[in-house]
């Protein structure tokens, strides 16, 4: 069976918490080197999922000729520069979220791969969850007639909130980082996947929490000083009079109900996919063609699971097969980079700014 090698860039808490598990067990991953600029977080990752090269030298690890794909997971801030080193040494390149922070340094990316005929694949893979892909085929099947709205929440209290934590998390709170860029990618993606492209955006975003105190880690007892918007409340058209809002904080310690609803002219679709076994409730007030009536729970298939390697392994997929669609394209993740921007325009202009770019 053929494999493709991987290199992963980055050995911090998401590599060794999600990405690097999953990848050692993939059918088609030949997981080959780990970088990272702290040796002892290189060495430690590599030690713990048997990879049997390790990097500390971005240069050195891009010329490895082994590594065909490479997953970037450094921090935000570093995405636009390494992912565009990666293309430029040959290799294809999934990035985390964002891959980068302007939709200028995105089209350099996408530019880049096309040029060098490379896979160029970006988080969040929201598009390949079962309940996503479940929503979007219910609201095209007309379940709930004409989207009229939609809302949702990606929110969280910050990383400086988490127990157990591993590293220093200030680099979330500062320019380039932040919710938005965070949390509010995930559902960004997934409205934007469901609804497609958003046409205008505007925003209400500011700094409501100040200052955060770190409770674990290396660093536990730090104030951090929050430089970069932790509030952010968006309200998006989509066109055709369907509009979509979503909070995207670090000022929720906790919250109840549903992720996400879609509320259309003939029914209603709640999505809570935070551990519930139906995920996904359907409301008709009337029986017709699709069978439902008041509240119903729409079960998907047994073992269907989502989680964020998948965007790897899809990805490995379309090396493998170059007909093969990239559900999580460069194109989609350019877009929704110009709609998180174009929130800090609205919120700070006061007005309703429209979107450039589609997918």
């Amino acid at each position: 069976m053929k494999k493709i090698g991987v290199g992963v860039l980055g050995c911090g808490v998401i590599s060794n918490s999600t990405y690097l598990p999953a990848i050692s067990k993939m059918e088609k991953a030949n997981l080959v080197a780990v970088c990272d600029m702290v040796p002892e977080r290189a060495q430690s990752a590599a030690a713990k999922f048997g990879v049997p090269k390790v990097y500390t030298d971005l240069d050195k690890f891009l010329a490895d000729p082994e590594i065909e794909l490479v997953v970037n997971l450094t921090h935000i801030q570093a995405h636009f520069e390494t992912n565009l080193a990666a293309l430029q040494a040959g290799k294809h390149v999934y990035s985390e979220k964002t891959m980068t922070v302007t939709v200028e340094e995105a089209t350099t990316l996408i530019e880049e791969a096309k040029k060098r005929g490379l896979k160029l694949g970006a988080a969040a893979a929201t598009m390949l969850s079962p309940v996503n892909i479940k929503v979007k085929s219910l609201i095209q099947s007309g379940a709930i007639g004409r989207v009229c709205y939609v809302t949702g929440r990606h929110s969280h209290f910050g990383a400086a909130d988490f127990e157990p934590w591993s590293t220093d998390p200030t680099w979330f709170f500062k320019p380039g980082a932040g919710p938005i860029l965070d949390m509010g990618v995930y559902g960004l993606h997934s409205y934007t996947g469901i609804l497609g492209p958003v046409k205008r955006v505007a925003c209400m975003s500011g700094i409501s929490v100040p200052k955060r105190r770190v409770r674990s880690g290396p660093v536990a007892g730090k104030v951090i000083d929050v430089e970069i918007d932790d509030n952010s409340q968006i309200l998006m058209d989509f066109g055709n009079n369907t509009f979509g809002f979503l909070d995207a904080t670090y000022c929720a310690k906790a919250a109840k109900g549903p992720r996400m609803t879609f509320y259309g002219d003939e029914g209603v679709i709640t999505v809570n996919d935070y551990g519930d076994p139906h995920p996904i409730s359907l409301f008709r007030d009337d029986r017709d063609r699709f069978g439902y009536q008041g509240w119903t729970e729409i079960d998907l298939p047994r073992g269907a699971t989502w989680g964020l390697p998948m965007g790897v392994e899809h990805l490995i997929e379309c090396i493998l097969d170059p007909s093969k669609p990239i559900i999580t394209s460069a194109e989609h993740a350019r877009h929704v980079i110009e709609l998180m921007n174009k929130c800090y325009v609205a919120a700070r202009e006061g007005r309703t700014i429209e979107l450039e770019t589609t997918f």
